[in-house]
């Protein structure tokens, strides 16, 4: 059996992204990725939202 992907409310507070409407994402997918080198982030300010497009 196929495993589905997480459906869940997704808060942003980025008031210039294009996909950000009253305070939620409405982008068809999130991706977040670590900051500069490699695929691990120690704590938030290491992650990033590579979905955010400006409007």
């Amino acid at each position: 059996m196929k495993k589905q992907h997480p459906v869940m409310e997704v808060m942003c507070h980025v008031h210039n992204c294009k996909f950000n409407e009253t305070d939620y994402c409405f982008a068809p997918k999130l991706e977040v990725n670590a900051k500069g080198n490699g695929d691990k982030a120690d704590s938030s300010d290491e992650a990033l939202c590579t979905t955010f497009m400006p409007h």
